[in-house]
């Protein structure tokens, strides 16, 4: 057994030497060939394990990796809600606002509810502003207490805290609790009317070389102020935010948009020239001014029935007018532009050229001399010492201190009418003397009797302000006098002049007729008589009656009003020249 058991394995051996030099023979041939082996080819026929096979073989491992992945993110996300909750808790606990939340633009992170009310307060007071414009342009900047904003930071706090997390990771904004206070918003609105308010430009007419042309007109604009408080009502938060509001306008349109139907009209009364002049009732002086054609062709619009003046270009032209003579000796004059306004539209309305507007006088300061009382600075002054009395209610006319100063009034109330400047009338209580004159020529000269002690003529410059053929008037005085009964007395040809009480004036009159049948100071006029008025002789009070206007000028001389005009110089010459003693009487 053993014997063929050795031969058995070395025939065995043997066989397999010769299998593997066989194989190696294989390969060699197949190198030198560049062809794959047998042996590779049957390897990898034999080899190659099929998919199942490498499934099989490869699950356990990836699921020992994706076992251990998944171990290490959850592992990671506990730690991460871990922290997330003790995060979450530091911010409940301590009362703070979680990070990434904002308001007004600055953060609220890690702030305390009363913390964060003061920053918001601190930004809207110091930093917010809101831009006001129209048509995209700023007109205005305004602080939003201004504009009738308040904030309410406190609820903007509890918002920002109630926010949580939900500012993590892309930030929240905290929008403004804001209320308006509309009358301070339609305040501000109203004030701003000033710059946004642009009236139309009615159609007109400009001067381009020798000729005139019209001009068309365009729109204005008016600031909506109802509509632009609604939608500030609305959304105030937005204006917060955006800080800009953008106020809206309503177009006004002019009345007429095409001037050239009236071009004709402008054109006669440019033809015709244009003379614009001032007169002062005081001084009896007339001022003009020269107005180009460039100027005037601005002046003129083309209104609804014909033409009109352009209301803003002529009232900044009297304006500068103004400047000049407030500050020009003498000082304090000016004209009053409506009145003015007025004066040029009669002017185009009657198609007259020659524009008299009137010059008034401001109050000006009066120093307290040696020997005033209030009855003797008005007499200085021109003025019924009650007018005096009433500009000065704090002044004590029984202590007047030497150097006080007091205030004198204008004294346009004097001469509420037109004045007619060709016409004047002076009065010289001195002399007890009238002369009249028209065209600055003398028309009339004659004695005339003032008032008496007890009641005297007022000095100063006044106007003929009523008119009436015949008058009445008593005093107790007089019926005292003449020991008569208190009846009426008849005065004709009255004009009256001032006012002494409400309802009583005091004025020019002929002869007056007593009670009793008889005439105050026997129809003559030797000496003062009267109580306040100016009598002449009966049939010199019916010229000088139908002679003089409603608005003529009457300036009463005396020791205390020296004249103010040329023609009151004239005048004392006049009656220095001549013989005043010849008194006649006749009523």
């Amino acid at each position: 057994m053993d014997d063929y058991s050795r031969q058995s394995k070395r025939r065995g051996d043997s066989r397999a030497r010769e299998r593997q030099k066989a194989r190696r023979r294989r390969y060699q041939a197949a190198a030198n060939a560049g062809q794959p082996s047998p042996v590779e080819t049957a390897n990898s026929a034999v080899r190659r394990p099929s998919p199942s096979l490498i499934q099989k073989r490869s699950a356990p491992r990836i699921l020992r990796l994706f076992s251990s992945r998944l171990f290490i993110i959850g592992l990671a996300l506990l730690v991460m809600f871990t922290a997330s909750i003790a995060l979450a808790g530091s911010y409940v606990f301590a009362g703070r606002i979680f990070p990434n939340v904002y308001a007004l633009d600055i953060p609220l992170g890690d702030l305390a509810l009363d913390e964060a009310e003061m920053v918001i307060l601190a930004k809207w007071k110091d930093e917010v502003s809101i831009d006001l414009t129209l048509d995209r342009e700023v007109i205005a900047q305004a602080a939003p207490e201004q504009l009738g904003l308040s904030i309410d930071a406190a609820a903007m706090a509890n918002q920002a805290r109630a926010a949580g997390l939900s500012g993590i990771p892309l930030g929240l904004s905290i929008r403004p609790v804001v209320a308006v206070d509309y009358a301070k918003a339609q305040s501000l609105l109203l004030d701003l009317t000033e710059v946004t308010d642009i009236p139309p430009y009615e159609a007109g007419y400009e001067w381009s070389g020798s000729e005139l042309r019209p001009v068309a007109g365009r729109n204005g604009r008016h600031l909506d102020i109802s509509g632009n408080l609604e939608r500030l009502m609305q959304d105030p938060a937005g204006v917060v935010l955006d800080r800009r509001f953008e106020l809206q306008a309503i177009p006004l349109p002019p009345a007429v948009m095409d001037s050239s139907p009236f071009w004709e009209e402008a054109n006669a009364f440019f033809r015709e020239g244009i003379l614009l002049q001032g007169y002062d009732p005081y001084r009896h002086e007339t001022l003009s001014w020269q107005v180009g054609p460039r100027t005037m062709a601005k002046w003129l619009i083309a209104g609804v029935n014909g033409m009109a003046v352009r209301r803003d270009l002529f009232i900044a032209y009297i304006q500068s007018i103004n400047q000049d003579l407030l500050n020009s000796p003498p000082t304090g004059r000016y004209i009053d532009e409506l009145s003015a306004l007025d004066k040029m539209q009669a002017a185009l309305n009657t198609n007259n050229p020659h524009v008299v507007m009137r010059v008034h006088h401001l109050p000006k300061p009066y120093t307290i001399e040696q020997k005033d009382n209030g009855h003797r600075i008005g007499r200085k002054n021109g003025l019924p010492f009650e007018l005096i009395d009433e500009a000065n209610p704090t002044v004590n006319w029984n202590v007047l201190v030497i150097g006080d100063s007091i205030q004198i009034p204008a004294r346009d109330a004097l001469i509420p009418e037109d004045p007619i400047p060709n016409k004047r009338i002076i009065v010289d209580i001195e002399s007890q003397w009238l002369v009249a004159f028209e065209d600055d020529r003398i028309l009339f000269s004659w004695g005339i009797s003032s008032g008496r002690e007890t009641a005297p003529t007022y000095p100063g410059i006044f106007q003929i302000l009523s008119r009436n053929d015949k008058a009445y008037g008593s005093s107790y005085a007089l019926c005292s006098e003449i020991g008569t009964n208190c009846g009426q007395w008849e005065m004709y040809w009255f004009m009256g002049i001032y006012a002494i009480t409400p309802g009583l004036m005091n004025g020019f009159h002929g002869a007056v007729l007593l009670p009793n049948g008889g005439y105050l100071g026997g129809g003559g006029v030797h000496e003062p008589t009267t109580f306040g008025c100016i009598m002449s002789l009966d049939a010199n009070a019916q010229l000088l009656y139908q002679w003089a206007e409603k608005g003529t000028i009457v300036e009463i001389l005396s020791a205390d009003f020296e004249p103010e005009s040329e023609l009151g110089r004239r005048a004392l010459q006049h009656i220095s020249a001549i013989d005043t003693s010849y008194r006649p009487t006749s009523a």
